[in-house]
């Protein structure tokens, strides 16, 4: 029986003719160009059963590698209840970084000598290690925000290989001197951190070709995941394996590629042919998962990329809903909005699978207050959040404490310097030791330290000001610390300093005063925080019955996930792409940093099966903020896939003129479209098409 009929009648395996003749590629290497909902999965497991079954294979000879452990495990998973029956065991699922660890397992064990892996462990923690290390070279601590950042420099070098890392501009304070030193401890030391097992898997492999042979012996056939997320170094440790046979099966959509930050780009997927002599090129380009609508739309707009394969993008399921541009007034309109369409959604289906996606993991604190607030069930699918350990939150919330507890010593040291109050920090230090018990902060220094008159009535009008803090609403006192303290003013004059973003502290502000708006005292904002931050730690997530969770994403968390409608939020040019971005994009011929965010944008909006939501606010901290230019290329799709479905005969209807038929649509020499319609009042009007859609005057029916 034909391998395809048989993997049909016994598994309902229904491959269409391009995945078919990606499943037979045999020998040498291999391109497989798999759009998103395109069965990438199917196509992989398929073709590792057509090698044993089919092409006399041994199963030990496989070996499968995937980007992270759940993909792994779903593949694993997925091909063992395909095919386990006939092959029972053999073939190797694997993590990239898992099988470079086994290669660093293997040289211990040859050398006699062990290595500590430090990632994640308490004993040696990585992340303490960077912070002694960083603070001994920069006589400065490093914040988690910070800490965050180095280690994905760190990352960026192994990954991309770069050697002479003295001469590239990184984000932190003399990277350099920090990355040897972090280096050279952990050569001293013995350890090893996740990065280091790519490197050390490479210079083993290049180094020792014992060890070398023996996987190339082994693994005669290597397939890759996600190819388009391969780093250099990762790259170059599968070219090891494979330079014998040349059996390299890469199975990637370069139009997703999204880890620039980890070393990864399209380029090496796009090179490939030039890399590799006789590389087979198949392209999966069916989509089984989006409706016709967003697939036709996202096909179009990742064309403004120019760096990509051409690709014809179609869909195995009919149109149903048009993708919708929404604008909100603010950050609050633009929450409720959501809420509101949520509520709707689940009030038509109970079990319907909604995402709420965003660019950054700032955006999910609001989205995630609201839900909980109204007792929607929702699950958060995040890297990080330092929201409430940052220190600019735990400064405000500082001033919040103290005025609720003019004792609390811990809160007022926290910001007094913060004040212009004329306080030093001996003043401070000498009043507290000699404070006795009970008394309140202030007067312990009024009472014990020399000053001179303009500091007396300064920390008296001090305490008093405290006082009217404590008895004002959360939102009014968050105003009240910017504008009678000056807190804004003074955190604008260290970022100026230290090169701190002013932008990203104000937007933390105002997620602050988004929180307080739903508050009614001071005690129970800070309740509220601390409620919000057991949840983002996973503690007190909202996971009611019988009830598919709303799931709050970034675009970087959603890639390979799909859901029946997705929201995106926040879709504002200061996000998405982002200020520096376009900068970039401007001033050079560059636009690779731009494309990346466009390919990012393009995740989001293949995740949505059925529905998809683009919204923005139009006011973010109270400023008019700019939507996004992808926002811009969408609208003029859409716009162009209207005017060019009008003809005679459509019904329409206009918000003054009600509903009429179209007599005819028209070129003017300026180039714009005009339309005659016949509305059914008797009038016959001609009207500009363009501004007509603007402004929202046209539907159709």
């Amino acid at each position: 029986m034909d391998f395809f009929e048989a993997i049909k009648n016994k598994y309902d395996i229904n491959l269409d003719e391009q995945q078919k003749k990606a499943v037979t590629h045999r020998d040498g290497p291999a391109l497989v160009l798999a759009g998103p909902g395109s069965g990438k999965t199917a196509v992989i497991t398929a073709r590792a059963a057509y090698l044993i079954l089919t092409a006399g294979v041994k199963p030990e000879n496989i070996l499968t590698v995937t980007f992270n452990k759940a993909a792994q495990l779903e593949m694993e998973r997925r091909f063992q209840r395909l095919y386990g029956a006939e092959i029972n065991a053999g073939v190797h699922f694997s993590t990239l970084h898992s099988f470079c660890n086994n290669v660093v397992r293997d040289y211990e064990n040859m050398k006699g000598q062990k290595l500590r892996r430090i990632e994640g462990k308490e004993d040696v923690s990585k992340k303490h290690l960077l912070r002694d290390i960083y603070f001994e070279i920069n006589n400065s601590k490093i914040n988690d925000d910070e800490l965050e950042g180095l280690i994905n420099e760190i990352g960026f070098v192994k990954n991309k290989m770069i050697r002479d890392f003295d001469k590239i501009t990184l984000g932190t304070n003399r990277f350099a001197q920090v990355y040897r030193a972090y280096e050279e401890y952990k050569k001293n030391h013995f350890l090893i951190d996740f990065d280091d097992m790519l490197t050390y898997a490479y210079a083993i492999l290049s180094r020792n070709p014992k060890i070398l042979n023996y996987y190339k012996s082994r693994y005669k056939y290597i397939q890759v995941d996600e190819g388009q997320d391969l780093s250099k170094i990762q790259l170059e440790v599968l070219n090891l394996l494979a330079q014998d046979t040349k059996n390299l099966y890469m199975v990637a959509d370069d139009d997703q590629s999204i880890y620039g930050f980890r070393g990864a780009e399209p380029q090496y997927i796009l090179n490939i042919e030039k890399q590799f002599e006789n590389c087979s090129v198949y392209m999966l380009e069916a989509n089984y998962r989006s409706t016709k609508n967003i697939v036709e739309l996202s096909s179009k707009f990742i064309r403004f990329n120019e760096n990509r394969f051409n690709k014809n993008h179609s869909a195995a399921n009919s149109k149903k809903y048009d993708p919708v541009i929404l604008n909100a007034k603010d950050d609050n309109a633009q929450i409720r909005l959501v809420l509101e369409k949520i509520k709707e959604k689940l009030a038509q289906d109970n079990n319907s699978e909604l995402a709420v996606l965003y660019r950054n993991n700032l955006s999910s604190i609001l989205i995630a207050d609201i839900l909980d607030r109204n007792e929607i069930p929702f699950k958060i699918k995040q890297n990080r959040l330092f929201f409430f350990k940052h220190w600019f939150v735990q400064d405000i919330t500082a001033f919040l404490l103290f005025a609720l507890d003019q004792q609390d010593i811990e809160a007022f040291t926290r910001i007094y310097y913060r004040m212009n109050r004329y306080i030093s920090k001996a003043m401070l230090e000498s009043a507290v030791s000699e404070k006795s018990t009970g008394e309140q902060v202030i007067d312990c220094i009024i009472k014990n330290v020399d000053l001179k008159q303009f500091q007396l009535n300064a920390l008296k009008d001090l305490k008093q000001e405290f006082v009217v803090l404590s008895n004002k609403n959360p939102w009014s006192a968050l105003e009240y610390i910017k504008n009678n303290f000056k807190y804004l003013d003074s955190i604008k004059g260290y970022c100026q300093l230290t090169g701190l973003s002013f932008e990203y502290l104000n937007r933390l502000f105002a997620i602050l005063q988004e929180i307080a708006l739903n508050c009614e005292t001071l005690s129970s904002f800070l309740v509220r925080l601390g409620e919000l931050e057991k949840i983002f730690e996973g503690v007190a997530e909202l996971k009611p019955q019988g009830k598919n969770p709303v799931t709050l994403s970034t675009f970087h968390s959603s890639k390979g996930l799909e859901y029946d409608c997705v929201f995106m939020i926040d879709l504002n040019n200061s996000e998405i792409p982002g200020e520096k971005v376009l900068e970039q994009a401007s001033d050079s011929k560059d636009k690779s940093a731009l494309e990346e965010e466009r390919r990012l944008f393009y995740v989001g909006m293949t995740r949505a099966r059925y529905e998809l939501y683009l919204i923005y606010p139009e006011y973010i901290n109270n400023e008019r903020s700019i939507r996004s230019v992808f926002i811009n290329e969408v609208a003029q799709l859409i716009k162009k896939d209207i005017i060019d479905s009008i003809g005679e005969g459509i019904i329409v209807t206009h918000t003054k003129f009600g509903r009429g038929v179209v007599a005819a649509v028209n070129e003017n020499p300026a180039d714009r479209q005009t339309v005659e319609i016949n509305f059914f009042s008797g009038r016959r009007k001609t009207l500009d098409l363009q501004l007509c859609l603007d402004n929202k005057l046209l539907s159709f029916d």
